[in-house]
């Protein structure tokens, strides 16, 4: 489930982009959902360092119904590896129009939906004193939760240690809901923030998922973080375990899908499977195999990657793709992007 930002384009992702995606990763043999993001607001940097929401909510629906029609086009596409997902961005810059449409098409069409919200302290604040209450409760309020919604990061709750104001259980919102989190260790790491804790929103009953949501996209660097950041809100080792995160990585994934057939090895489930090399030197002795691989190892030891029954990457060589070269363009890219940043930062 990719995500690409918003901060670099005009407003927001086009068909175009996601067209050609979904094209590349279906013939690449990987198992995606996607779809293009879209917004009725953005956050702009005013000279002072505030930041202020501007809003062009027709841009919104329009990106709403770019998202429904390639739902149409591409849900179940290359024998069904390529499915689709509403992908409204952020929930400061969603209406509570957009907010009801979109989940009256997840409804409608079968489909899950990602949202990122509960996240910092601008959107959380924003979100209490326009609405009156947090986040997670607006979304209760206006019918967005349930099993086919998920949030990124969910964090930024009532009771938070950033929060300034709010009241209320959101934890048990998102329980009683069914609503997943996406749980993110690294890049919220990154902020100094963070889930308080991961441990007890899975004592709670909440499914949490294992997202990454920054580069490099590595599950086990986020297992290893996220680990010892739930142990150190618990003061405590064993309700935080790289059992309980690998689960998280796997079968939460699975469940906020809906997708029994995903996240395990079992009679009736689809052949993704990945083979993790731990001879290295690296890793050092092998003891429990998930606590090796996720103490010592990263995505670079993956040797093997088995997608619906098809090797698509063998020996860490992905068939007509040449690494280096993709990564010369994405530097040449980033270099553009800086220097026309720059420049209209000059300008100004």
């Amino acid at each position: 489930m990719p995500i690409t930002s918003v901060f670099y384009k005009k407003w927001a992702e086009t068909y175009e982009e996601l067209a050609s995606a979904a094209h590349y990763a279906g013939n690449l043999g990987l198992r995606i959902y996607l779809g293009p993001s879209y917004q009725s607001g953005m956050r702009v940097v005013q000279p002072d360092g505030t930041i202020q929401l501007m809003w062009d909510e027709e841009s919104g629906k329009e990106g709403l119904d770019r998202a429904v029609k390639f739902i149409e086009e591409f849900d179940g596409t290359y024998d069904d590896l390529v499915r689709g997902m509403l992908a409204p961005e952020r929930i400061e810059c969603q209406t509570e129009e957009s907010l009801k449409q979109t989940k009256a098409y997840s409804e409608s069409l079968g489909v899950p939906i990602k949202l990122h919200a509960a996240q910092g302290s601008f959107e959380y604040h924003t979100i209490v004193e326009k609405h009156g209450v947090t986040p997670i409760q607006y979304l209760k309020n206006v019918g967005f939760l349930g099993p086919k919604t998920g949030i990124p990061h969910a964090n930024f709750i009532a009771g938070y240690s950033e929060a300034e104001t709010g009241q209320g259980d959101d934890i048990k919102i998102l329980t009683e809901t069914g609503t997943t989190v996406i749980h993110c260790p690294v890049i919220m790491g990154r902020r100094g923030s963070g889930l308080e804790s991961f441990a007890k929103y899975k004592r709670s009953g909440v499914n949490v998922a294992i997202g990454t949501d920054t580069f490099p996209p590595d599950i086990f660097q986020n297992i290893r973080a996220g680990s010892m950041i739930s142990r150190m809100h618990e003061k405590d080792v064993e309700s935080s375990s790289f059992a309980d995160f690998f689960r998280a990585a796997t079968l939460g994934g699975a469940k906020f899908l809906g997708r029994e057939d995903l996240g395990r090895l079992a009679v009736g489930a689809k052949a993704d499977i990945i083979v993790v090399d731990l001879e290295g030197y690296h890793m050092g002795v092998s003891d429990d195999p998930i606590r090796t691989m996720v103490m010592s190892g990263s995505g670079r030891d993956i040797k093997l990657s088995i997608i619906n029954g098809k090797i698509v990457m063998k020996d860490r060589q992905i068939p007509q793709i040449d690494l280096k070269e993709l990564q010369s363009k994405a530097q040449h890219y980033f270099e553009k992007m800086k220097r026309v940043i720059y420049k209209e930062i000059t300008n100004s």
